[in-house]
């Protein structure tokens, strides 16, 4: 049974789960064998017959599109990007040429090219796929792009390929199957872990839920109406506006811990807005601080948005200044209830800092585990040691390979 027909038989998330871990097992199998098993004879053809010759045009400009150049650039020449409302601009991307779909089926047929497709969302995907597909020109997706390059560790971890962990930890992830309270999260886990290891993320949009379900409507828990919620990795308030949403706006106390700088007027700006329509100004506090394992000081890119994160050492760059880190279980002045985290790889020493509420209030717990290969079974562990009573969920609420998030409940 080729890989292939694995695929077509097994998206039944109420089905029988073997049938996704023989498909992982035969991925695994195949790993083993050629890493670069997922990725088009083409490509792999262009690659051994030009090395860093190879010419590579991007298609789409957004986050994966900056994270390949930062990889690849040294290992390929990046010769254009398609983009046909910026290709007037006068712009470039990362001092690369902005180029039109026109263009790049000009290239085409005149040079040898590999393509490699960068979009996060299926929509601008499916566009792209056409347009390779019609003209036969060799397409990557990012994951397929970073395999083929042999680029096993990036410099951000957040955007690594987790083949060579999953293919080393199969027994693993296998004992976590069991853990899993209902099938949709073995289901869930199965094809996260495909898409990984293939390199397809088909598997992950087969199992998907809406983005809109992330953390508060997973289908595993209801929030409460009197709640203490504690957002860690409040970024821009997009998780407590939707817990207020999930309760109709009733709880007793929200933490917002957020380190980013440029993230902090915002929040200021939503805890001042919902203190002057509720007459209270103590339930939403902002806590200007990351988590960790231990108090201290750490390095931490401040980039607004979504991406700031903790560093081992400082990078250099302007926005990169130190941060007070504290142990959550220091922080609160009482226990709270539900616990969220998206703090960008550092969840792992978050938890280990916040045992002590784990251990005495059983909090609801919705982590992030998708920041480092390694998280789907380092939090998990680290939870269990803490206690060992929770049903433990997992969902995925995104179309491309972010938002995996474990629920303890």
């Amino acid at each position: 049974m080729t890989l292939d027909e694995y695929q077509r038989m097994s998206i039944n998330p109420d089905g029988d789960d073997r049938i996704l871990r023989e498909c992982l097992v035969a991925c695994a199998d195949s790993y083993a064998r050629e890493p670069n098993f997922c990725v088009p004879k083409e490509a792999r053809r262009v690659l051994e017959e030009k090395g860093k010759r190879v010419q590579v045009v991007l298609l789409g400009s957004k986050l994966f599109g900056s994270v390949f150049v930062r990889e690849a650039a040294s290992r390929v020449d990046i010769v254009g990007v398609v983009d046909d409302y910026k290709v007037d601009s006068g712009q470039t991307f990362h001092g690369i040429p902005f180029i039109t779909s026109a263009t790049l089926i000009h290239w085409a047929r005149t040079r040898q090219i590999v393509c490699v497709n960068t979009c996060r969302f299926d929509y601008s995907r499916r566009y792209f796929k056409h347009l390779t597909f019609a003209n036969s020109i060799p397409l990557l997706n990012y994951e397929q792009a970073i395999r083929w390059l042999g680029i096993t560790a990036c410099s951000d971890h957040r955007v690594d390929d987790w083949g060579s962990y999953i293919v080393r930890n199969l027994p693993r992830f296998d004992a976590l199957a069991t853990r899993l309270g209902d099938p949709y999260s073995r289901f869930t886990l199965f094809s996260v872990l495909l898409a990984h290891l293939s390199c397809n993320p088909e598997w992950l949009l087969h199992a998907a839920k809406p983005y809109s379900s992330l953390y508060f409507r997973s289908g595993l828990f209801v929030p409460g109406l009197k709640e203490c919620f504690a957002d860690c990795g409040a970024s821009i308030a997009e998780s407590s506006r939707a817990f207020l949403d999930s309760v109709d706006e009733r709880f007793e106390k929200i933490w917002m811990i957020e380190p980013d700088q440029i993230n902090g007027s915002t929040l200021r700006e939503f805890i001042q807005t919902r203190s002057s329509l509720s007459g209270d100004n103590c339930k939403i506090e902002l806590i200007a601080c990351a988590l960790g394992e231990a108090d201290g000081e750490l390095p931490f890119l401040h980039e607004g948005g979504h991406g700031g994160q903790l560093v081992p050492v400082p990078s250099g760059q302007a926005h990169c200044h130190n941060v007070s880190v504290r142990r959550l279980d220091d922080l609160l002045d009482r226990t709270p209830t539900l616990i969220k985290m998206d703090i960008e790889g550092a969840e792992l020493g978050a938890l280990r800092g916040a045992s002590a509420h784990i251990a005495t209030g059983r909090p609801t717990l919705a982590i992030s585990a998708y920041h480092r290969s390694s998280d789907l079974l380092d939090l998990v562990d680290a939870i269990e040691n803490i206690r060992d009573d929770y049903r433990i969920g997992l969902r995925h609420h995104t179309e491309d390979r972010w938002d995996t998030c474990l629920y303890f409940y």
